[in-house]
């Protein structure tokens, strides 16, 4: 199973880590790869620095094999391309491995079109 989690504010970005960690701990799930896509610039910001940006590094750390219970499942964490550009923060100033989208909504509807099921926390 693969499975995209949608977050468009800073609060669900203080907890989509934990869902992500349960969700790829969890044994009666065989999850294969989770993405999470960003589509707000105030999400983007809140991912570059302190609080949000160990909350990413988690989510991509969760899929190297070293926690979640070595679930083998592959992570990414993906940004609009517009958010973005409406954002103080740059892609550079983001945790390595993050990925640009060309939109948020092309990125949902191409995955979820691609049988990926969806959550939004």
């Amino acid at each position: 199973m693969r499975t995209v989690f949608h977050v468009s504010t800073v609060d669900q970005l203080s907890y989509v880590d934990a869902k992500v960690t349960n969700l790829l701990a969890d044994d009666a799930v065989d999850v294969r790869a989770v993405v999470v896509v960003v589509d707000s610039p105030a999400v983007v910001d809140a991912a570059a620095e302190g609080d949000g940006r160990e909350r990413v590094e988690a989510i991509l750390a969760a899929g190297d094999g070293e926690t979640a219970g070595d679930s083998g499942a592959e992570t990414a964490f993906r940004v609009c391309s517009n958010a973005l550009r409406g954002a103080t923060a740059t892609l550079t100033d983001l945790p390595a491995r993050v990925e640009a989208a060309s939109s948020g909504v092309g990125e949902l509807t191409r995955l979820q079109g691609g049988g990926w099921a969806y959550i939004r926390p």
